[in-house]
């Protein structure tokens, strides 16, 4: 592969309708850097992102 292999995805789930969706690497990543940034990142933090279901912030990672 020219560019590498494809990003990884994590399964997210929207806690408030139930929306689930695949998150893709990139975006985590922007989310770990502003938590760094507010230092309220942590080890193992997987950060919250946007749900397009019900349009709130509280799509979570589920493992």
């Amino acid at each position: 592969m020219p560019f590498g292999p494809p990003p990884k995805e994590y399964k997210y789930r929207c806690s408030v309708c139930k929306t689930e969706l695949l998150v893709n690497e990139a975006i985590i990543d922007v989310g770990i850097g502003m938590a760094k940034i507010e230092k309220e990142y942590y080890a193992g933090y997987m950060p919250k992102v946007g749900c397009p279901g019900c349009n709130n912030y509280t799509m979570e990672c589920v493992e």
